[in-house]
Formats: structure tokens, sequence, C-alpha cells
């Protein structure tokens, strides 16, 4: 197994994409269903959950896996459980509530009191006696302090990913594990699938009801990342990854076939798709993250199941290869949308030409080696163009107050409230 694999294997695209101990619950006659929470590879992972206040940077928001979802309003120095609310099942050894993954957090930046987030496992809907019943989005109008459920009755609640219009918070994209459902008999059939036409929906009402878009889907289509242009919202990108199949301790192999980004401009009526400079490989193809440039929607950047990342300079059109980053980000700042900040697990590295060329400016605190994890999110401030934040697995939270030189954690497993 390379270097990338096990990447693969450890942040975002094994997850999700196995039969997760979150979906196969336990159940005793005349007792309530419990989970085993033993993680499967990392544990507390927090994906994309991590976001700071766009008005307030000292308001933070982190789920962890298995642990729960936390804020923090004095920038990281203390931390409370914020999940009230949140749908979970207690553990079968009986020490408390377990938590499916946190993928994704979205915040209003007129209202940064309201906020969005999704949880994911295996495919399923809200009504099934499944953990697949406790996931999907749920959003917030008191900072957290109190959740609702905001899911369709048929819609799958396998959500990675929400992206928002940036003037209509109400306006909403859900990115979704187009897989078949992972439960047995009785719960599923063979075979059962829970979307027809496109693993992403749409809402324009903040989540009261969904509309699955006729966006290219195949049986077992995964869009791991939703994104939307901030000076167009007509403008969606989506990160697609087709037929993932996994034998027992090998990651697995892409299927007979990729479409690579998809691209809509009228708001996800209608779609294009992409992998135009992208090498033939399958596993090319196969994308585990993306990314828009906040100030220049034509600066596009994605990762790949192999050793590498593209960076786009035509809107997700058509990509060129460049060093691969396990986690990256735009530096919102930057008008021309070419400054990023990327780890490719060991490093940080930063690129000042939108992702072409990289450089090292510091090794990645608390991630040695793939076998210890890598981080999958980084997040800037928005009013401090020095302040960047990164998060992993194991619950871990770290800030950079340099612009990415020097770091020091603010979040650990050994500091999650109880």
């Amino acid at each position: 197994m390379n270097r990338a694999q096990r990447s693969a294997v450890a942040g975002v695209a094994l997850a999700a994409w196995v039969v997760l101990f979150q979906t196969v619950p336990a159940m005793a006659q005349g007792r309530a269903m419990t989970l085993d929470c033993t993680p499967h590879s990392f544990p507390l992972r927090t994906q994309h959950s991590f976001a700071a206040d766009p008005t307030d940077d000292r308001n933070l928001y982190v789920g962890a896996e298995q642990a729960g979802f936390f804020r923090s309003t004095d920038g990281g120095a203390t931390w409370q459980r914020a999940d009230a609310g949140l749908k979970a099942w207690p553990r079968m050894d009986g020490t408390g509530p377990c938590f499916e993954e946190f993928y994704s957090t979205v915040i209003n930046r007129r209202n940064p009191r309201e906020l969005c987030i999704s949880m994911a496992g295996g495919p399923g809907h809200a009504g099934m006696a499944t953990s697949a019943g406790n996931n999907g989005v749920y959003c917030s109008d008191d900072a957290g302090g109190t959740w609702t459920q905001r899911v369709g009755p048929t819609m799958n609640t396998a959500v990675y990913s929400l992206a928002v219009h940036p003037g209509e918070f109400a306006t909403m994209y859900a990115g979704v594990n187009g897989g078949a459902c992972s439960n047995p008999p009785p719960v599923c059939a063979p075979g059962t699938y829970f979307n027809t036409t496109g693993a992403i929906y749409k809402t324009v009402d903040g989540g009261a009801t969904w509309t699955e878009l006729d966006a290219m889907y195949a049986r077992d289509q995964r869009v791991v990342a939703v994104r939307v242009s901030q000076q167009d919202p007509e403008v969606v990108l989506a990160a697609t990854y087709s037929k993932l199949s996994v034998n027992v301790g090998v990651v697995g192999n892409a299927g007979e076939f990729q479409i690579g980004v998809l691209r809509s401009e009228d708001g996800g009526e209608t779609w294009a798709a992409s992998t135009a400079g992208m090498a033939a490989d399958l596993r090319e193809q196969a994308l585990l993250e993306l990314e828009i440039a906040t100030a220049n929607a034509d600066r596009v950047f994605v990762s790949a199941l192999s050793n590498r990342s593209y960076w786009s300079d035509d809107g997700g059109r058509s990509f060129h290869p460049t060093n691969r980053m396990t986690a990256f980000a735009f530096d919102p700042h930057d008008g021309r949308g070419l400054h990023m900040l990327g780890s490719n697990g060991e490093t940080i590295l930063e690129s000042a030409d939108g992702g072409a060329n990289w450089k090292v400016i510091a090794r990645t605190p608390g991630f040695v080696s793939f076998r210890d994890g890598v981080p999958t999110h980084f997040e800037w401030s928005r009013t401090d163009a020095r302040h960047v934040f990164f998060a992993g697995p194991y619950a871990a939270v770290y800030e950079s107050r340099d612009g990415g030189v020097n770091w020091t954690q603010i979040l650990s497993a050994d500091r999650l409230p109880q």
C-alpha cells in the first residue's frame, strides 16, 4: 500500500465507504438499540466539521466522531458540549451516546448564530431504525445551543458535504454517499439504493424540503464535496468518487469509470462533468476533496485517491497535476485567488500560484506519519489574514497566528468536555 493509499484510508475516503460500526446496531428483545462505538480507523475524526465564526474567530465549532459536537467562545481556551438535539444511540458499553461522523459545518455570515452541520455513516433515510436515522443535516439558530434535524422523509441522510448560497443561507446543497444500504435484511433488501438521479440535494427553505438534483448519477457515486462560487452563486462544483469497493484491509479500487468534477452554471438545474487533464488511471479521477478560491471562482483545487492533486484556472473545466495535499485551503484575503496552504501529511506547505507549486514552511504538528492520521481541514480566519486553523483525527485542532509557520494545539482528545 503506497503513501497516498494509506492517506485515503486514514483521512477521508474510507470512513464512510465501508460498512461502519455505526451502521450495525445491536438490538435485544425488549431493550433499546445500542451501538458498538469502536472505531474502524482513526478515532475522533473531525473531517471538515471545524468552522470559525466569520465575524469573530473566538467562536469556534468542531464535531468529533463518537464524542459529539463542541464549541468555544474564547478562541479555544475552553470548550463546551454543543450537541443538544443531535440524535445518537447509547454505546454498548453503557458509557454514553455514540455519534456518527461530523462531515461539514456552514455558518450564516450575515447572522453567525445560524449554522448547519452534516452527519454521515451508511446510506439510509430518517425513518429507518438504524443509525442512518440519526444522520443528515442539522441546523441551529442559537450558535449551536440546540439543533433540529432537517432532512426530507426519503432523503439519503449520509451527507458528506454542505454548501450554501453566499447571500441566501436558506439555499443549500448537500452531497451524499450514493452507495447501497449497508444494513442486511430485514432492514434493507440486497441492492437497496436511495438515490436515482443525483447524489446532490438542494433546499431553498433552510432544509424544510429537499430536491434530489439531476446530477448525472450512477449507482455507487459519492459526492464528497460541494462548493458554491462566492462571485456567482449559480455556479456550483462537486467532487465525485464513483464505485468504490473495499476489501478487508485493502484500499478500494476505483470502479469502471469516474466523472471527476461536476459543474453547474444554473444553480444545479443542469450539470457537466470533467476529468480533462487528469491522468487515465481511474484513481487519478476518483476525487476526495475540492475547494474554490473565495475571490476567484476560476481557481479550483482537487485531490484524488492517487498520489496527485490537480489545480484548475478555468473554473474546473480542465486540470493540471501537482503535489498531492491531504488538506488545503485558499486564502480568502487574497483577491487573486492564488495564495493557499496545504498539508501532505508530514509538512505544511504554501503556494503562491493556486497550487501549481508548493514550498514547505513547517512540519505538521501532531501528525508525524500517515500511520497516525493526517490533517483533513484548513480554515482561515475571515478577520485576520495571519490566523489559520487546521483539524484532523483524535479531536485535534491547531491554530497559527503567523500564516502557518508556527502552530499551537487548542483542542485534543483529552480536552473534550464530558
